[in-house]
């Protein structure tokens, strides 16, 4: 996190609309404010676990979420607010029409003195209910981090258009923090795999999808950790190379190669100096190649200098074990390094 939403004016305004210090890293400013809060709240209501506490949250910043699991949900939903005399519910439909749009946060204008101020609309039809965990805490992010200067009538997340938007990339930022808070998972595990980070999600959070809480709890172990999706990809000029093809104007066909497609480096890992680069190709040795080709799962011990950028630079010698699995057309895994310290 960091180095591209702090050049945005936008999380600037938003750090300082907020009333937070002055900072050159104000995406942290923010997601600190709001994960202090999370704490706060989680002391308060006494929580045991990431579902209460994702509760508590929503009690606290005044919303209450609403799921759609069918189109017929979708139907009585908007049909009871509108009822109510919640104009903005009318266009619920179109809202939540495209694959991309999973949320809203509407804020009452009618409503009774025991009613919530703000509905939050959680799309969970189809594919779209294996985000539905992370989905709610970043409508909370919104709520965590609304102003004066925001008045919100209504937010809609994850659209296509949503996505390049700083702040929203802002809110999943907060989201992946306090949606798998460090304090309600059992890192105590002597050997971080993916079985016990699936048992972490049983015990700490089983309403987050596989994904998400790998990620999430991934992020939030204290030990260093790397996640990595292997994926054939080309790289970023070779994939310009290929739209020349379809418009006639080039001759070289570039072939795909396995690589990282998608990296997730923990803070633990970052403040040890390791580091890994998104798009970077597989070493042709290591396991998570093997089983990218054949499937299964394996752990071996490797080094991360196997690594190295299109340009040859390598990475610093870091002895790791790492454990691949297959998973469709990609390949996961986990890289443990096992030093404690890294020149960097």
């Amino acid at each position: 996190m960091g180095n591209l939403l702090d050049s945005k004016p936008q999380i600037w305004r938003l750090a300082a609309d907020l009333g937070l210090p002055s900072s050159p890293t104000p995406s942290r400013r923010i997601r600190d404010m709001a994960v202090k809060r999370i704490r706060q709240i989680a002391k308060q209501f006494e929580c045991a676990n990431l579902n209460a506490l994702l509760k508590a949250a929503a009690a606290d910043v005044d919303t209450v979420f609403e799921e759609i699991h069918s189109d017929d949900d979708l139907d009585r939903i908007q049909c009871q607010y509108v009822q109510k005399g919640e104009k903005a519910f009318a266009n619920l439909q179109d809202e939540l029409r495209g694959e991309t749009d999973f949320a809203i946060t509407i804020r009452r204008v009618k409503r009774d003195l025991w009613d919530r101020q703000f509905v939050s609309v959680i799309d969970c039809r189809g594919s779209k209910k294996y985000r539905s965990y992370f989905t709610k805490w970043h409508e909370l992010a919104h709520l965590l981090t609304l102003t004066p200067q925001m008045r919100l009538v209504f937010r809609r997340t994850h659209s296509d258009a949503a996505n390049q938007d700083p702040e929203e990339k802002m809110m999943d930022v907060i989201a992946a923090a306090v949606g798998f808070l460090p304090d309600f998972l059992d890192s105590s595990m002597a050997d971080i795999s993916f079985d016990g980070i699936g048992r972490i999600r049983e015990v700490s959070c089983p309403d987050a999808s596989l994904q998400a809480a790998t990620i999430g709890i991934v992020k939030a172990l204290p030990v260093p950790c790397i996640l990595v999706e292997a994926k054939l990809a080309l790289r970023k000029h070779e994939s310009l190379i290929g739209h020349q093809l379809g418009l006639g104007i080039a001759e070289a066909v570039p072939v795909p190669v396995l690589r990282a497609v998608n990296v997730t480096v923990n803070d633990a890992a970052k403040d040890l100096g390791i580091r890994l680069h998104k798009n970077w190709r597989v070493p042709a040795k290591s396991v998570i190649a093997r089983i990218f080709l054949e499937g299964g799962s394996a752990k071996a011990n490797e080094d991360l200098s196997n690594w190295t950028a299109s340009g040859g630079s390598r990475l610093e010698a870091c002895p790791v074990i790492v454990e691949a699995r297959k998973s469709w057309e990609s390949a996961q895994a986990l890289i443990v390094p096992q030093i404690q310290h890294v020149d960097r």
